[in-house]
């Protein structure tokens, strides 16, 4: 076993390569789903966008899609129309709806109102898709009854743009910036191993006992995911039972055996946080994961619509520019952490002590100063 280890380290330091320069790494964060994901994907799919490849990169994705018979002669692509990521239209009232999520969760019905909305634009045929980095299944209060067609980055998207490459080689910018495009999804999904790494690798666990070691590392990784992940949360209700006692004792939903489900990636264990309920209205302030640990106001609506309205009103006051007008505020850690696939950076951070201790500390400081903002106007 020791020797076993020892033999992968030293494989790692001889072959695994350095990140090279990334011109998407450096103008945008690799999680901006908007900004980054959706608009590079837009200027792809765009047959009128100085690619200069019409429809045949277009073409490239419907034919994955398993889309036939679309128009894309005439296809408009936009990005954030009516709050759909992506849409792909035409003059036959054909429609493509890709729904983009890097990290960030779904809300009530959205799939099923983004189609909905398009109907009543009078578009017959509609391809509802969803996009996220592992092809996960969207939830089944966003979806309702509808047919939706999983999409995954590490899949389907880099694959895809793998058979853009002959199409744009003599497009050199587009080229290059394909090339890069695929090696950030790459990191984002952890599958920028190089390829010497890896088939040296594999000759290592198909030597004597190493297979079988190898499933007891994979749960053990799991198991110390768990840990690192379950300190967060108690380092979060320790430090703010010491420097905020007045926002009260949360509802904790986030214990070891919810921590371990969505690890197994258990049916309806995706959601687990921290809910501080207000004293003075109805709704409080939460701080949930969605991959990526994030904080925010909640307040049924249904239940409590007065209330609902006024912390959208203070969420307009907070961001007015960058939230739209019908959701409640809600922001990510400044520690941008993925806690579902954890990359070798993210492992570097997360395995560090003084870090997690980090991490904790913001998430409760902001959830504070967000429950102080709303006792100051409310209460």
């Amino acid at each position: 076993m020791d020797d076993f280890l020892q033999t992968v380290a030293l494989l790692r330091a001889r072959y695994q390569r350095p990140a090279d320069f990334n011109l998407f790494s450096v103008l945008r964060s690799a999680s901006d789903e908007v900004r980054l994901h959706s608009r590079y994907l837009a200027f792809l799919l765009d047959p009128k966008a100085t690619h200069n490849k019409g429809t045949a990169l277009l073409n490239l994705l419907l034919k994955r899609l398993g889309i036939q018979n679309f128009d894309s002669e005439n296809a408009i692509v936009e990005v954030e129309y009516q709050n759909i990521d992506i849409l792909v239209r035409n003059q036959s009232k054909q429609a493509v709806i890709i729904e983009n999520k890097i990290y960030a969760g779904d809300q009530d019905e959205q799939l099923w109102r983004y189609h909905q909305r398009m109907q009543a634009e009078g578009y017959g045929e509609i391809w509802t898709t969803y996009l996220t980095l592992d092809g996960s299944e969207p939830s089944e209060q966003s979806r309702k009854s509808l047919p939706v067609v999983l999409l995954s980055y590490e899949a389907e998207i880099i694959a895809w743009l793998k058979d853009c490459i002959p199409l744009v080689a003599r497009e050199p910018g587009v080229r290059e910036s394909v090339f890069q495009y695929i090696e950030l999804l790459q990191k984002l999904t952890s599958s920028d191993q190089g390829e010497i790494y890896m088939s040296k690798l594999k000759e290592q666990i198909l030597l004597g006992e190493n297979l079988f070691v190898i499933a007891d590392i994979n749960h053990a990784f799991k198991s110390v995911l768990v840990d690192l992940q379950l300190d967060i949360w108690e380092r979060m209700t320790a430090y703010q039972g010491s420097h905020y006692p007045q926002l009260g004792k949360p509802e904790n939903s986030a214990t070891k055996e919810a921590i371990s489900a969505y690890y197994k990636k258990a049916k309806n264990s995706k959601y687990i946080g921290l809910t501080f309920p207000f004293t003075f209205m109805n709704g409080g302030v939460y701080i949930e994961l969605d991959h990526r640990l994030y904080v925010g106001y909640y307040c049924d609506g249904e239940q409590f619509p007065e209330d609902r309205e006024q912390l959208l009103a203070l969420s307009r006051e907070i961001a007015p520019n960058t939230r739209n007008s019908g959701k409640m505020f809600w922001k990510y850690s400044t520690f941008n952490v993925n806690l579902h696939a954890p990359s070798n950076e993210d492992l570097a951070l997360l395995r560090d002590p003084e870090t997690r201790d980090s991490i904790a500390v913001n998430l409760i400081d902001d959830a504070h100063e967000l429950w102080q903002r709303a006792h100051q106007q409310f209460a």
